[in-house]
This record gives C-alpha cells, sequence and structure tokens, in this order.
C-alpha cells in the first residue's frame, strides 16, 4: 500500500485548507498587493509546472480540483490589472487597454510554458533581435521576476506599450506553435556586443580570420569567440567549431554559455564531450589540448578556437594547434599581453587586439575594486625540520665564506669572493660539474640543504589564521571565493568554517560531478564561500562573488591577475575587493628569503600601478614582519653594492638600468622633480603615488619593477634622485643634468615565459646538434643556469632522442635538482642502457627526493656492477637526507 506524503495526510484532515477562499484569506489579503500578486504568481507557476511538465517537486497549496487555480487567475489577473494602472501612472489609460493586457498575458503563457525557464528567455530575447530591439531589456525583467508569471507580464507589456513596439512583438509571439519551435533551437547572438569586443571582432575579421585576441580577465573574450561563430555561420550558412582548453572544467563552462549566449538547445550541465548542434549545420565541438595534440589530424573543423591560449606554447600541446581548418582564433588573459611569442604567432597568428584589465575599468567593463596586501608568515607544516635546515644553511654559509674565499674568487671568475646571496652559490655549483675545480664537502652539503628548504617552502602556504577569520567574517555578507594553495589546505580552510558560513569546495580530488553540482550551488547562492587551489585560476565565472581571498603563491602576474578576475564580473552595486596574503618564513635566512620577499612585494606593485588601483596594507604594524622587511631590503643594497645586477634563481637578473630606462620622457622628468623638494624616507604608499602624479594620465601598462630602485636606493630621495638621473634619456629630456650616482648601478629584465621558451627550444636544438663537445658543454650550462623553466622540455627529450644525449640530459636534470624530473628519471632505471640506468641513479641520488627511494630499491636488482654501485650511492643519499 502507498504511504501518503505528509501534504496528502494533511489534504485529507482539513480539505477546507485547500481552497481558493482560505488561501486568499489567510496568504493573500493579509499583504500588501504588490506582495500578495507575487505569492500569488509563483502558485500558478508551480500549478502550471505540475500541469504541464509534471514536475511534482513543489506541493500544491490549493486542490488542483473543482475550479481553485480558475478562481487564482482571475484574482491574478484582476489584481495585476491594478498594479500595471498604478505602474502605468494612469488607471484610466490602463483600463482601455486591460483586454488588450489580458490577451498579451495568455498569449504569453501559452506560447512559452511547452519551454523550460532558461529558453522561455531566449525566445523572447530572440524575438527581441528580430525586431531590431535591444535583448536586455528581456534579461533585465527576467532577473526580477519569474518568466511566465503575471508580474513578468505585466513589466514586459509595460516596457513594450511605453516604446511603441507591443503590436509588433505580440505578432511574432502569436506564430504557430511549429514556428515558435523553430526559433527556439535557432542560433543566434542574444547580447549585444561591447565597443571592445566589436572592435575585437572586426580586428580578427580583417586579419583574415587568424590571429590572438588578448583580452583581460572578465571582459568578455568567450563572448568574442561566439559571435565570431554566429558570423561566419550567418555568412557561409554551414560551421564546425572546436573550442581547446587545458582544463575540462573550462569547457564545461564555454558549453554552457554557447547554450546561454548562442540559443543552442541543450542541457546547460552537460558534459563538455556532448557537442552542441543545429540541424548538423552549425556545429561546436568541445576538447582538451591534452587529447587533441596526440593526433592533431582527426579533429579537422572549420574554426578552430583556442582558449587560455598560452598553455598552447608548451612543445607538445602546440601539435594541437596545427589541426586542419580554415579560421583560428587564439584568446588569452594578461596584464599587458605580455604572454605571446613566436610559437604561437606561427601557429594562430599574430596577436592583432589587446585589451587591457586597466583600459577595462576605465571604461567601466569592470568595477573598481580594493586591492588589499597582508602580510604573514608561511605555515611550514615540518616546522622542526625547516628550523633546523635553516640554522644548518646559515652556519654553513657563513663557513663556507670565511673558509674558501679564494675557491669563490676562482669559481666566480673572481667577480666576488664571498656569498651574499644563494642565488650565487646555486649558480656556481651548477657549473661546478664542468669545472676542473673540487668543491668541498661543505659545498655538497649547503645545497642539498638549500633544495630541501626550498621544497618545504613550495609546498608551504601563508598562515590560515586570519584568511579564515576573514571568510567567517564575510562569508555570510557576501559571496567569496578563496584561492587554496593545495588540496590539503583547501580541506582544512572548508573544515574551519563550514560550521559558520555557507561553504564549498571544489579541486581535483572530487569526483567531476561532485565539482559541477557544487559550482552550480554556489552560483545559486547569495552568500558563502568557495574554497578551491588551481580549478579556478582560469576561466571558470563565479559571476556574482565579490570577495577574493588568496591564500595560495601565484607563481606568475597572469596567475594573480586571473584570480582576481574571478570577482570582477561586473553586477549592479558590486564593489569587489580582492585580499592577497604575502608570506615570509619566520626561521629567515637573509641571503635567500630577502630577494624573493622583495620581488613578491616589487610585482604586487606592479600590478597595482598598471591596473591603477591603490594598494592597501591590512596589518601595517607588525612589528615582527617590519622588522624581517628591514633586514632583507639592507640585505638586497648590501649586495647590490658589491655587484653589476642582481642574480636570482626564480625571477631572473635584476637590472636597475634598465628600470630606471623604462621610466621614458616626461614621466621621469617629472618624478625627478617631485624628488627635489622631499626629505625623509619614503614609504611604499607615497612612491605609487609618486609615480601616479609623475605619470599623469599615460598609461602605465609597461611599467616593471619599479619598487627596486626604491630598495637600492635606501627609500632616500636625495639617492633616488641620482640614481633616475643616470641612463638612456628620451630626446626631449636629454638636457637635464646627469649627476655622479651615489651609489652603484644595476639591471632588471624581466623575463617573460614566452622568451624562456624561445630560448629553450633553441638551446635544446643547439645541445641535439652541436658541432663538437665543447660547444655542448657550453650549451649544457646554459640550460641548467635557466634552471626550472628547462625541466619540462628537457624530459619530454628522454623519450626521443640519442643514447649520448639523454645521458647528458639526465646528468643536467640531476644537477638542477627540480621534483618534477623524479618519476622520469625513475622509469630510466629500467633503460635497456647500462649508462643511462647509471646516470639516472646518480641524479636521484643528488636531487635526494624521497618518492625516488621505491624505485632505487627495485633497482638494486640490476645486474650491472657500475649500476647496483650507483644505486647504493643514491638510497645512501637519500637516507642521509641529502
Amino acid at each position: 500500500m502507498k504511504r501518503l506524503r505528509q501534504d496528502e495526510i494533511e489534504f485529507l484532515a482539513h480539505p477546507e485548507r485547500f481552497t481558493f477562499d482560505y488561501f486568499k484569506a489567510n496568504t493573500l489579503d493579509p499583504l500588501p498587493q504588490a506582495a500578495a500578486l507575487g505569492i500569488a504568481d509563483e502558485e500558478l507557476l508551480n500549478y502550471y509546472d505540475n500541469r504541464y511538465h509534471k514536475d511534482s517537486r513543489f506541493v500544491l497549496r490549493l486542490d488542483p480540483n473543482d475550479g481553485h487555480y480558475t478562481d487564482l487567475e482571475e484574482w491574478v489577473a484582476g489584481a495585476a490589472y491594478r498594479v500595471v494602472g498604478e505602474r502605468m501612472r494612469d488607471v484610466e489609460a490602463f483600463r482601455k487597454v486591460a483586454e488588450e493586457f489580458t490577451a498579451f498575458r495568455v498569449r504569453s503563457v501559452n506560447a512559452l510554458h511547452p519551454y523550460p525557464e532558461s529558453q522561455k528567455i531566449q525566445i523572447l530575447k530572440k524575438i527581441a533581435l528580430e525586431l531590431q530591439m535591444q535583448p536586455a531589456m528581456i534579461d533585465e525583467i527576467a532577473y526580477l521576476f519569474s518568466v511566465g508569471s503575471s508580474v513578468f507580464a505585466m513589466e514586459l507589456f509595460t516596457r513594450l506599450a511605453e516604446s511603441g513596439r507591443l503590436k509588433e512583438f505580440t505578432g511574432h509571439l502569436s506564430r504557430s506553435d511549429t514556428k515558435l519551435s523553430r526559433l527556439a533551437t535557432q542560433p543566434m547572438l542574444l547580447y549585444t556586443l561591447w565597443d571592445h569586443q566589436k572592435i575585437a571582432l572586426e580586428a580578427w575579421l580583417k586579419s583574415g580570420g587568424k590571429g590572438i585576441l588578448e583580452m583581460a580577465t572578465a571582459t568578455g573574450k568567450t563572448m568574442v569567440g561566439l559571435a565570431a561563430a554566429q558570423k561566419l555561420f550567418t555568412l557561409y550558412g554551414s560551421l564546425r567549431v572546436l573550442v581547446l582548453a587545458h582544463s575540462r572544467a573550462l569547457l564545461d563552462q564555454w558549453r554552457r554559455e554557447a547554450i546561454e549566449k548562442l540559443g543552442f538547445v541543450g542541457d546547460p550541465n552537460g558534459d563538455y564531450k556532448i557537442p552542441l548542434s543545429y540541424g548538423n549545420t552549425f556545429v561546436i565541438e568541445f576538447n582538451t589540448l591534452q587529447t587533441v595534440y596526440k593526433n592533431p589530424g582527426a579533429y579537422a573543423t572549420d574554426l578552430l578556437i583556442v582558449d587560455e591560449v598560452h598553455h598552447g606554447a608548451g612543445l607538445q600541446f602546440r601539435k594541437a594547434l596545427d589541426l586542419p581548418c580554415r579560421w583560428k582564433m587564439g584568446l588569452s588573459a594578461t596584464v599587458e599581453g605580455a604572454e605571446r611569442g613566436q610559437v604561437l604567432d606561427r601557429h594562430l597568428g599574430k596577436t592583432v587586439y589587446t585589451f587591457t584589465l586597466k583600459e577595462a575599468r576605465e571604461q567601466g567593463i569592470v568595477p573598481d575594486f580594493k586591492l588589499y596586501v597582508h602580510k604573514t608568515f608561511l605555515d611550514i607544516a615540518e616546522d622542526e625540520e625547516f628550523r633546523e635546515i635553516s640554522e644548518r644553511i646559515n652556519r654553513l654559509l657563513n663557513q663556507i665564506n670565511a673558509n674558501d674565499p679564494r675557491l669563490i674568487g676562482v669559481l666566480s671568475g673572481h667577480k666576488f669572493n664571498r656569498f651574499e646571496s644563494l642565488a650565487d652559490f646555486v649558480k656556481l655549483m651548477r657549473g661546478s660539474r664542468y669545472s676542473e675545480n673540487e668543491v668541498p664537502e661543505e659545498w655538497q652539503k649547503l645545497i642539498g640543504l638549500i633544495y630541501r628548504r626550498r621544497l618545504i617552502i613550495h609546498r608551504s602556504a601563508p598562515k590560515m589564521e586570519q584568511a579564515i577569520d576573514l571568510v567567517k567574517q564575510l562569508g555570510n555578507q557576501k559571496k567569496c571565493v578563496v584561492f587554496s594553495m593545495d588540496i590539503d589546505t583547501c580541506e582544512r580552510i572548508y573544515g574551519s568554517v563550514k560550521g559558520s558560513v555557507n561553504a564549498y569546495r571544489v579541486h581535483s580530488g572530487l569526483r567531476q560531478d561532485d565539482v559541477k553540482r557544487t559550482l552550480t550551488a554556489f552560483r545559486n547562492c547569495t552568500t558563502g564561500v568557495l574554497i578551491a587551489p588551481k580549478m579556478l585560476d582560469e576561466g571558470i565565472d563565479v559571476p556574482d562573488a565579490e570577495i577574493g581571498i588568496n591564500v595560495a603563491s601565484a607563481k606568475t602576474k597572469l596567475q594573480f591577475v586571473q584570480r582576481m578576475g574571478r570577482i570582477l564580473r561586473n553586477r549592479p552595486d558590486k564593489k569587489p575587493m580582492f585580499h592577497h596574503f604575502v608570506a615570509l618564513p619566520r626561521n629567515f635566512v637573509a641571503a635567500e628569503d630577502s630577494f624573493s620577499y622583495q620581488n613578491d612585494l616589487a610585482w604586487i606593485q606592479d600590478i597595482a600601478l598598471k591596473l591603477g588601483i591603490a594598494l592597501e596594507l591590512y596589518d601595517p604594524e607588525n612589528s615582527e614582519i617590519l622588522g624581517l622587511e628591514k633586514q632583507s631590503e639592507e640585505v638586497v643594497r648590501s649586495y647590490y653594492k658589491t655587484r653589476d645586477c642582481i642574480l636570482t634563481d626564480d625571477f631572473g637578473t635584476i637590472n636597475i638600468r634598465n628600470i630606471v630606462d623604462s621610466i621614458r620622457g616626461e614621466a621621469r622628468k617629472r618624478l625627478i622633480k617631485l624628488l627635489e623638494p622631499r626629505s625623509g624616507a619614503i614609504t611604499d604608499e607615497q612612491w605609487l603615488s609618486l609615480l601616479r602624479r609623475a605619470y599623469g594620465d599615460d598609461p602605465m601598462n609597461n611599467v616593471s619593477s619599479l619598487r627596486w630602485p626604491l630598495i637600492i636606493s635606501g627609500r632616500d630621495p636625495k639617492t633616488l634622485r641620482s640614481l633616475l638621473l643616470v641612463g638612456k634619456w628620451d630626446v626631449q629630456t636629454s638636457s637635464l643634468p646627469v649627476r655622479p650616482l651615489e651609489i652603484p648601478t644595476i639591471d632588471i629584465p624581466e623575463y617573460t615565459a614566452d622568451a624562456t621558451d624561445r630560448r629553450v627550444a633553441e638551446l635544446i636544438a643547439a645541445l641535439k646538434f652541436g658541432k663538437d663537445r665543447g660547444e655542448q658543454d657550453r650549451t649544457a650550462q646554459k640550460l641548467m643556469d635557466i634552471g626550472s623553466p628547462a625541466v619540462e622540455p628537457l624530459i619530454s627529450e628522454l623519450t626521443s632522442t640519442d643514447k649520448r644525449t639523454k645521458v647528458r640530459i639526465i646528468r643536467m636534470l640531476g644537477v638542477i635538482k627540480d621534483q618534477r624530473s623524479v618519476y622520469p628519471l625513475a622509469g630510466c632505471l629500467r633503460d635497456p642502457d647500462r649508462e643511462i640506468r647509471k646516470s639516472a641513479a646518480d641524479a636521484l641520488g643528488t636531487i635526494g627526493d624521497p618518492r625516488a627511494r621505491l624505485a632505487l630499491m627495485k633497482a638494486q636488482r640490476d645486474r650491472d656492477p657500475a649500476v647496483k654501485a650507483a644505486v647504493k650511492r643514491a638510497l645512501g643519499k637519500l637516507r642521509e637526507g641529502h
């Protein structure tokens, strides 16, 4: 026997409570007219869904029999007449059109009821477009009221009557069911392009349907891609489109936006692997770069769109860009369009349009926002071990500087005889493999400790307490997005806040279906927090999120700006804020941490300058951090006084002269004059203000690393002014007097990913095809100097090169000591060639990553004595923690 639901039991006990009269007396009459109309309308919509779509998710308040809903229809019509009359400010005028409104309302309900809510909106927008009206009007009304409701019909009727288009619109709405069904499935661009989007599309079409559009996050580059597809379909009557991206979540979003913005029929929450099709004449397919590059010839299409195109520049992924097609469009979001190089130019065409985030803010495309910087300490999981390693590094560095000045001088080419920076030491150690000079055992120990410490820092995130407090404070008021370091950090934050706020989390450790459901739930909520590691960095939209909290170390400016872009979608009354955490280890190694910390602060300041936004400190009075910050500035200045440049492992070579030269023309002249009357130390905030005043209305898109001259000068206005007077000058400023510089000069070029990628590719080619061994040795040294950016290209060569080069690459990977090399090198332990196996064992021992232990233990069974000896040495180094 069927069990009765609670509402069915209540109906049997009190049937009188399910009549229209009871509903009117107890629910509608006590409310103001407009509020009562809204509730009655919702009940009618529930009834329509039950009747037309067999959707029983909502329990009906009235008995569907005996005419109760007919009575409710009449009450709603009467109430709507009165409200519309007030809306039109002329009740008498409305009485004259009351019959017309009734007909419009009935026509709307009958025409739209077969379609789901989203498709109803699309149909109305397509009718508006047919009549050359702005479709945004439909979105505005749908944002306020449910489509198909009386209040929606009331507002639409009033707007159409006021515009004089009521009769035409009603006529299009009254077409036959067959024609309306055809319109419902017909793709059509449902949004009006912004001016910058029109310019971008026109530039791409003028370039012959090839090229890259570099448009900042939140400025609608997806819309331009869809508009290009619609344009080509309109021109040629048939079109196949393939959208490529590196992320499945990004492809899911592309598919959803094609449905929402082009009017394709499909489930917006469906998988990207399901194509969208209109009569098989307009088809959009979606796929990953990881899939297509393996066999690009199998994915021929008419229009290729590659989103987040900088990923396509990789040595393997770029193969996907050569699939057979007629038109190509690359899309990328950068600060000023810097992340592009010859690889992408060659495969997709040159950049034909650039639109920066600063331009977007100035044109009102994205809202003004605040950037808060939190200075905090790293949360080191292996705290005791990290403290011990830091102390040992400091002791060994002091010991080496005291005992080995002669050897330091010889290996550095007599450029210096002590190590002020660990980056200098690391570079010399990389080169020592190709030197006749033996390095002492203490040097070997120090390099191992440095890499162990760096690995711990790499795996660490800023301390969570401030971020968790922020989430608890803001998560019940706004929608927040938290960018975490990794899955563990994501789960920690989620566990800490889920009892206080409406919390969601997504990461690669969850099932794809769960991720989709979570993102949909977050989109539909009004307040709460979404926590994620890297999944949100590129392309996944959370349009109404207003607060961004970044507790993950952004490794590039692009990554940082993409994270800001997640909260920059323009919405009414939206005031976004972005909180960024800059962290340093409490167990400070001055010769290492000073440079990386100062660089973190420098490029955050660059971004603030380029975007034209204020940069505010959230806790400027933390005395412990201020003390370490002052110490780090002194270390940098001391290093600079004995060098002609600042060498670093992670962000290139810093050259102050180049930075000074980048401040061009009148801006530099004004800056020097602004500094002349000043005295006392210049703060970061004052330096930002001076730079903005110097540039005035001139764009600052190409400024870079302008905080470094401030640090090198000791924040002294006189010294800073002297520094600015040295360097190349534009013709119009050559008359300025040049005074002797009171401190030595340095240079600071900022390496871009694409420039490094090109250089690595050239060097690998030289390594493989060099004329003699000496040339190949020099090439190997250059690749090792590049370090981490060369690792993946070198790894990819392990499977496709000759034995001699393979051995050389294995040894180079051992010198670079990047953890990404561990598993590929472990695979080389099974190579048929004994020398390759031996070299791999030696390299794994040098790297010292414990993940190699299992592979090395298995390799102890190797039959070759030399290989077994190398394996034994490697395991010994792992046990020593080398």
